[in-house]
């Protein structure tokens, strides 16, 4: 009977690695983990059963590869839980901060709740592992074949653990590494914390007051990734800004800003803190905005589709009144920038006579493709003027496909923004009130070369900048205030003007709509900046 069973098995055995892998990925497919993660773990996996299979014989075979397949049962267990219970992965800081701030006594309470839910998961690891065990490799301790070419493939597969991305898909490289920042994690928050109170404590130095009218609400949209050059409003040819178009005609439109850096993190520490980028301080033991703006009386809102390690805990916070929308944390989440706006409009409505409110978009975050709908699909490789363009300048194939991409997102942030504008104006009406967006930095694609995503040129930090107040201002004075050099490392100061928030620090002069503005000389990668004259679309 054992030997008729064996024959049956087989054909199977012939094709092990090739249906293990299709286990796998069928696995991470189905716990929603996105077709991306999904074949990068296929592909780990794949390619440590190869020489499993081939250098390993009897006992010792069978051993590796239980453990290896355990490891991917596990990882698939864990993830699948934490993606349908938290809406999240393992490593987003949401995970982390329970993780670092939950006692025993918490845990246990946890597993008697959700323990029908983490037994189901449970089975579903069990089977996914039964089945990679069904196929596991049984090469005979006899056989002592060692191809050279499974040298090569194990040589392979450990030099692309060097690319971050592959060894996260990796449960045996991934899981050691998060086990530290789980520990880390309470030490760091309470870093944080000291230094919140060392900036609390400053506050009464900085004395801010507001000397604006009774009721007065601002808010500041940060957008993520997004270049002004591929803009219709500042001049793109494609009309990826229609409603802006409308909704921004009375708006002071800034037509020459750069971002503080190229990179998120590093932005938001210039823009919301004294800090700026040829004076470092440590930001962190600094009142911020929104620190000024609660001490001056504002009731603040934090809502926020970017989900940032450092962001939300050290700004969100300061914040009375959290949205966290997004809570992977990974490139590959596919949250729309429209779930905050039940949040947005909510706080908008809040009775509180004076309000600053907060919002964070994914913006065009890369992969480019998961910043919009389906309905968003616009731009293709047809023969506008900008594909024209890209193709005399030699830009790849992929590169003018990252670029519709892309402008694909461009337009649907246009939704975005132009309807947090418009409900902000809505709610506003006659009163008091000042709407501004800007971005944390811009993209290359293909501006300026063959190349998408993030740049240390200018192509990086080209962003847009726009404000709307009521009561506006002058139109001639409008008109001079837009053509303003600026540089968002010094935001700071312009959104307590916003706020009609006065401190004992006050640099009126830094601010871009007050009339002792002085343009500041702008740096990028530590050289002075001038904008370049070439035609970029």
């Amino acid at each position: 009977m054992l030997a008729a069973w064996q024959r049956r098995q087989a054909p199977i055995r012939r094709f092990d690695i090739v249906l293990g892998t299709g286990v796998v990925l069928a696995a991470y497919v189905i716990l929603d983990a996105g077709w991306r993660d999904a074949l990068k773990a296929a592909l780990v996996f794949m390619l440590g059963v190869f020489p499993l299979r081939h250098l390993l014989q009897g006992r010792s075979q069978r051993i590796a590869y239980g453990v290896w397949a355990s490891l991917f049962a596990l990882d698939i267990g864990i993830k699948s839980f934490l993606i349908e219970f938290y809406e999240t992965k393992p490593d987003a800081v949401l995970i982390i901060e329970a993780i670092g701030n939950t006692t025993r006594a918490e845990t246990v309470e946890f597993i008697r709740q959700y323990g029908p839910m983490l037994l189901q998961y449970a089975l579903a690891a069990a089977l996914v592992l039964g089945l990679l065990l069904l196929l596991a490799p049984d090469t005979p301790p006899s056989c002592a074949r060692k191809p050279r070419w499974a040298v090569a493939i194990l040589v392979l597969f450990l030099g692309l653990h060097a690319n971050p991305t592959f060894s996260r898909a990796n449960p045996a490289v991934f899981w050691p590494a998060q086990i530290p920042q789980y520990w880390e994690f309470a030490e760091q928050v309470e870093s944080l914390a000291d230094k919140r109170l060392i900036a609390e404590q400053k506050l009464s130095l900085w004395a801010p007051t507001y000397v604006g009218p009774d009721e007065h609400t601002v808010v500041v949209v940060v957008g993520k990734s997004t270049n002004r050059w591929n803009w219709q409003l500042y001049g793109y040819p494609r009309p990826t800004t229609p409603q802006l178009m409308h909704a921004a005609r009375d708006a002071l439109v800034f037509r020459d800003v750069i971002s503080a850096t190229s990179g998120t993190v590093a932005s938001f520490r210039l823009m919301l803190t004294p800090a700026e980028i040829d004076k470092p301080l440590d930001d962190e033991a600094e009142p911020s905005v929104v620190l000024l703006a609660k001490a001056a009386g504002y009731k603040t809102f934090w809502i926020s589709n970017q989900h940032d390690r450092f962001i939300n805990p050290r700004y969100a916070e300061e914040a009375d009144v959290v949205h966290l929308v997004n809570v992977g944390g990974r490139r590959g989440d596919r949250k729309l920038d429209e779930g905050l706006l039940p949040y947005y409009a909510a706080a908008l409505r809040d009775p509180t006579p004076r309000k600053m409110i907060f919002v964070h978009l994914l913006g065009a975050h890369p992969h480019y493709e998961l910043r919009y709908p389906d309905t968003f699909r616009y731009f293709s490789d047809g023969n506008d003027p900008v594909m024209t363009l890209m193709r005399q300048q030699n830009r790849s194939p992929w590169v003018r496909l990252q670029r519709n991409l892309y402008d694909n997102a461009m337009r649907y942030q246009d939704h975005v923004i132009a309807r947090l504008l418009q409900d902000f104006k809505a709610q506003i009406g006659a009163g008091s009130g000042a709407f501004l967006f800007t971005a944390d930095h811009a993209q290359e694609v293909g501006h300026t070369r063959d190349f998408a995503g993030h740049s240390l040129s200018e192509a990086g930090f080209t962003v847009p900048l726009l404000i709307w107040l009521s009561p506006p201002l002058p139109a001639a004075v409008s008109s001079a205030l837009e053509h303003r050099p600026f540089q968002t490392d010094v935001l700071d100061w312009t959104l307590l003007e916003l706020a009609h928030i006065r401190t004992a620090f006050d640099q009126p002069h830094l601010s871009l709509v007050s009339a002792h503005f002085v343009p500041q000389t702008r740096l990028i990668g530590g050289k002075p900046y001038a904008p370049s004259s070439r035609n970029r679309h």
